[in-house]
């Protein structure tokens, strides 16, 4: 059974609320500051043989891609900004054409300071996948995610960083592949000296489908603990 609340009406009020979000942003202060546009395209392929035959005229498989993304930004204030993102990525396989896709993104960023301590930043991607070859569009999907940071300078040495997020995942032709993924993290930074900082992260997911669906609900678990160190 399709999700109550469609992909589409998700994706509509997302764009809304982003929208909103930017028409109430301090435009004042942004006049301190000129936009910026940066951009990339981007080319290759690359080759798939049986191992240490370079040079075999007969290769197991072979593909080409090509990507660009052009992305605008806007500085508001010192640490306070936002984007817009634009991406499009295209894969051909010689072989393996079950593969041959077409990837549009489009990603959308609001950071901004709620005191001198206490940041938002506020994530919005739309992601439309569709693959070439026919008799593989089954695989197309459409993807929502949403993600909320809240970072806290708490002094000097100690800064923490609450994370929320929120997927979801809706196929055109097997709606009973439709998911919704939640993830919540927790993050701590700590600089012991001059020289070495550490970094802690607890992170927690979670996966849920239609009763009907096809694929198994999920959970995990993650911690991770990242230091740099100044020889």
């Amino acid at each position: 059974m399709k999700n109550n609340i469609s992909f589409l009406s998700i994706t509509v009020f997302f764009v809304l609320v982003f929208i909103v979000i930017l028409l109430s942003a301090p435009v004042v202060l942004a006049k301190d500051y000129q936009p910026e546009i940066t951009g990339s395209f981007e080319s290759g392929d690359r080759l798939y043989t049986d191992p240490g035959s370079w040079e075999n005229d007969d290769p197991l498989d072979y593909y080409r891609y090509d990507k660009q993304w052009l992305k605008y930004k806007q500085q508001l204030a010192v640490g306070e900004y936002y984007y817009l993102k634009l991406q499009r990525q295209e894969r051909i396989y010689d072989q393996s054409q079950s593969y041959n896709s077409l990837n549009l993104e489009t990603e959308g960023n609001y950071t901004f300071y709620l005191t001198e301590k206490l940041r938002n930043r506020f994530k919005l991607l739309l992601r439309d996948k569709d693959y070439l070859e026919r008799g593989y569009d089954y695989k197309d999907y459409q993807l929502a995610r949403i993600q909320y940071t809240l970072q806290y300078g708490y002094n000097d040495f100690h800064d923490y960083e609450l994370i929320l997020q929120k997927q979801w995942t809706e196929y055109e032709l097997s709606p009973g592949s439709d998911y919704q993924r939640d993830r919540i993290a927790l993050k701590w930074g700590w600089k012991l000296s001059s020289n070495l900082e550490v970094d802690t992260k607890i992170q927690y997911d979670w996966q849920r489908n239609d009763q009907d669906s096809s694929r198994s609900d999920k959970a995990g678990r993650k911690i991770s603990f990242k230091f740099k160190y100044k020889l």
